[in-house]
């Protein structure tokens, strides 16, 4: 076979293979335009008790998301609130996206553990991911060891699954004790880890916010789990952080 010729076969062949290899059948499915989001958590992301209007931030995301005109999709492995029983209103006649990755009680290393595994069942891998962890560990007597670096394999985790994937980082809901020694550890963590291709940013729930349950303007039910306000509040701090990430916002309508 001539020279020439065999060079043009193995180019072809290379260009063959190199397709295939980029093809539907090895890579995840994804839709243009769509954004999946994981919301990542304990009971402040879970929510669901059937005695009060426990939505948690999720709620008053997803309304501020559909009201701007986003494509989304809430993703998780598990669909529940703390009682099986306890529903999510509808919107504008949408019925709420209730996917998510919130664990009742858990701590922050737990939720690392177990999240390869969670991530197994996604339809595709997350665009966004909202991370509100520490709440359960703050009697720990090492930060790094049990919130920070957990939160840091799990940003390794996600990004092995989608480089791109950016991760905001929520502050814990606390003014006073274990949270301002938290805080600064976490920050740095994120200070870190944080790419141009895959921003880690953190968000400060706690400005702002009143965690005192007793007070017309508290933001708590119990001074740990949100209430309507504190949803709300909360809801709107992830949207703004989230904004310059998502396609054609322009801010709710």
């Amino acid at each position: 076979m001539p020279a020439c010729r065999s060079a043009f076969v193995l180019i072809l062949g290379t260009l063959v293979l190199a397709a295939f290899a980029d093809t539907p059948a090895t890579q995840p499915t994804r839709v243009q335009g769509l954004v999946r989001i994981l919301c990542i958590g304990d009971s402040i992301t879970q929510g669901g008790k059937r005695d009060r209007q426990e939505y948690t931030y999720r709620y008053p995301l997803f309304k501020m998301l559909t009201d701007a005109g986003t494509t989304f999709d809430f993703i998780g492995s598990t669909q529940k609130g703390l009682h099986p029983d306890a529903t999510w209103p509808d919107y504008k006649g949408k019925p709420f996206d209730p996917d998510h990755e919130g664990h009742y009680g858990w701590k922050t290393a737990k939720v690392r553990d177990n999240l390869a595994d969670w991530m197994k069942t996604y339809p595709a891998p997350a665009d966004i991911v909202l991370i509100h962890l520490g709440t359960n560990d703050q009697k720990s007597d090492n930060i790094e060891r049990d919130i920070a670096q957990p939160i840091a394999d799990m940003i390794k985790m996600l990004r092995d699954a989608n480089p791109r994937v950016v991760v905001l980082v929520g502050h814990l809901n606390f003014n006073d004790g274990a949270a301002l020694k938290i805080r600064p550890i976490v920050q740095k963590m994120a200070d870190d880890q944080s790419t141009p291709t895959s921003p880690v940013l953190t968000v400060n729930h706690y400005k702002g916010w009143n965690e005192k349950p007793r007070q017309d303007d508290s933001d708590t039910f119990d001074w740990a789990h949100p209430n309507p306000r504190g949803q709300q509040k909360m809801a709107e701090k992830w949207f703004e952080a989230m904004k310059p990430y998502l396609p054609k916002i322009e801010g709710p309508k």
